[in-house]
């Protein structure tokens, strides 16, 4: 099992400086590697157009804190962000309240978040969804992380409508930062 460690305030201040440093510099080089898969047709409950997602090795099925089973390619047709986090990370709590505005802002538009809380319990995350009001289903699955490679919280996913990878936000990610790929993922 996958082990996320807490830790202190300054190595988090450390890890969050030098994360963003990376990101700034490596979004330009990232987009380039990243390969858009192609769409096969199918039946899709969440879409009109009847294209089937393929996300590839990034699927997964949970189970909901509501008892539904959830598939990302469920998602067949939408703009998907997986939101990987714990409610005990503090840059969790900070990106929560711009996701929840962007989300209310673009969910009409084919938007969905899918969040995958991890190395925490039922209670904690009632208590976070809770206080924070949080509309996306939500699940507790540490094989998720595991199998997206997650080294640190949070860790973001934002997929196109055919299920192509888009963008892989690491750490701390604001709603502006989410904006323009999200925009750009709605138009097509």
């Amino acid at each position: 099992m996958m082990k996320i460690h807490r830790l202190n305030i300054i190595h988090m201040a450390v890890m969050a400086g030098t994360i963003f440093l990376l990101l700034t510099s490596a979004s330009v080089s990232q987009k380039k590697h990243l390969k858009k898969t192609s769409a096969v047709k199918s039946p899709s409950t969440l879409n009109s157009t009847k294209k089937t997602a393929v996300y590839g090795k990034y699927d997964f099925t949970v189970r909901t804190l509501d008892g539904k089973t959830v598939k990302l390619s469920d998602y067949s047709g939408r703009v998907v962000l997986v939101n990987i986090w714990a409610p005990w990370c503090g840059p969790c709590k900070l990106e929560t309240p711009g996701f929840i505005k962007i989300y209310d802002q673009n969910h009409k538009k084919g938007f969905e978040i899918m969040g995958v809380a991890v190395q925490t319990n039922e209670s904690d995350v009632r208590s976070f969804l809770e206080k924070y009001h949080v509309p996306w289903p939500v699940s507790i699955n540490d094989a998720v992380a595991e199998n997206y490679g997650t080294y640190g919280l949070p860790d973001n996913y934002l997929f196109g409508r055919d299920g192509s990878l888009l963008e892989h936000f690491i750490g701390y990610t604001n709603d502006e930062r989410l904006r323009t790929p999200l925009e750009k993922a709605l138009q097509q």
